[in-house]
C-alpha cells in the first residue's frame, strides 16, 4: 500500500517538474536541459508502471472500494480532495499518517499489515 502511495507521488512530482524542465529547454535552447528532461519523462514512465501494479492492493476494508485505483463508484459527498485529487489526498494520508480517509464510504482506515490465521 505504501510502496502504491509513494510511487504516485513521486510519478506527479517527477512528471511535473520534467514538463516544467522540458519547457525551459525549450525557451534557453538548451539541450543538456532537454535531455534532463527527457530523462524524468522516461522516469514517470517506469513510476507510472510501478503505481499502476501497487495501486490494486490499497482497498477500503469496509467497502472494499480501490482508493488508489479508481473503481468507478461514485464517491462520498463528504469526501475531500487534495489539489482536485481524491488519489492524492489518499496517497498522502498514506505516506504520511499511516491512514486514509476512504473517498467511497468515508470512513478512517489505518494501514496494517494483518497477521494470516494458521490453516
Amino acid at each position: 500500500m505504501k510502496i502504491g502511495s509513494i510511487s504516485l507521488l513521486l510519478l506527479l512530482f517527477i512528471l511535473s517538474f520534467s514538463i516544467a524542465l522540458m519547457v525551459y529547454a525549450l525557451c534557453t535552447q538548451k539541450d543538456s536541459h532537454a535531455l534532463l528532461g527527457l530523462c524524468g519523462i522516461l522516469t514517470s514512465l517506469v513510476l507510472f508502471i510501478l503505481y499502476k501494479t501497487f495501486a490494486s492492493s490499497a482497498h477500503c476494508p469496509l467497502c472494499r472500494g480501490h482508493v488508489l485505483r479508481g473503481s468507478g463508484a461514485q464517491r462520498n459527498r463528504r469526501a475531500r480532495r487534495s489539489l482536485g485529487s481524491h488519489r492524492l489526498r489518499v496517497a498522502c494520508d498514506i505516506v504520511f499518517t499511516n491512514s486514509f480517509i476512504c473517498p467511497y464510504c468515508n470512513e478512517q482506515t489505518l494501514c496494517i499489515v494483518r497477521a494470516r490465521r494458521p490453516m
